[in-house]
């Protein structure tokens, strides 16, 4: 099976609503997965119309050169970003990951990244950027119930990192189809003991993940932190790796 040893991220924020373009990333050597996904629940829309003013682009790359190169021509493979009021774009290296998503293989989800392509992780106090996933087994008619009980816990989630300290952004993405590809959620953090006290303090987080355990809602889940090789643009106005910046 592919894995993957490095990620490029865009996010791409416009002033109205609307529905992304595409990526075509077939002549780029070394993309394993890239897909546009959107962040309909901010938006009040349903997933699968993939109607959002907020939208990221995630791809997968087998090695970093592969990954700069996108990032170098991103509106040659994806030519309405050049209509976003605002794009941030960054190539990571995952330093720590755990669980299962299906962008590799959708029908035998596993790891994404080699365990000796990991990075070293980076000093406590420095910025990072973590992504999660979570994700059903395909059948014939999936159990939308547990898709939307799951989901129902990740708003309260959501909203319970409103304003809280150490955390620049977070977004979550349905992809299209809705749940053929495991729905991402991206967090940029300014430090580690934010996201501790955020992820294994007292709280709904907490309280989610412990529901997750007991009563299974999605099949699988991943967790993945990563390291900024190279970052340009801004992100709700500010570089989000710059410490001093708040917001």
């Amino acid at each position: 099976m592919h894995r993957a040893s490095c990620i490029s991220l865009h996010l791409v924020r416009f002033d109205s609503i609307r529905g992304a373009g595409s990526v075509e990333t077939g002549e780029l050597p070394g993309v394993l997965f890239c897909s546009v996904a959107a962040d309909t629940q901010a938006a009040g829309t349903e997933p699968n119309s993939q109607q959002a003013f907020v939208f990221a682009v995630l791809g997968l790359h087998a090695t970093a050169h592969s990954a700069h190169r996108l990032l170098d021509e991103r509106c040659a493979h994806a030519p309405w970003m050049r209509d976003a009021r605002e794009v941030w774009g960054a190539v990571l290296q995952p330093y720590r990951h755990k669980g299962e998503a299906n962008y590799l293989n959708r029908t035998k989800p596993g790891l994404l990244f080699f365990k000796d392509a990991l990075a070293t992780p980076p000093p406590p106090e420095a910025p990072f950027v973590s992504i999660t996933t979570s994700g059903w087994n395909a059948t014939p008619e999936p159990d939308m119930a547990r898709v939307h009980e799951f989901y129902t816990g990740m708003l309260a989630t959501r909203s319970s990192m409103t304003a809280m300290p150490g955390l620049h952004s977070q977004q979550s993405f349905f992809f299209p189809r809705t749940i053929e590809f495991d729905p991402v959620s991206v967090a940029i953090w300014r430090n580690l003991s934010a996201m501790n006290e955020f992820a294994y303090g007292p709280g709904v987080h907490r309280l989610q993940t412990q529901l997750q355990q007991d009563r299974r809602m999605a099949d699988r889940t991943s967790f993945t932190r990563c390291v900024v090789f190279r970052n340009e643009g801004t992100w709700y106005g500010t570089n989000p790796l710059d410490g001093s910046a708040g917001r």
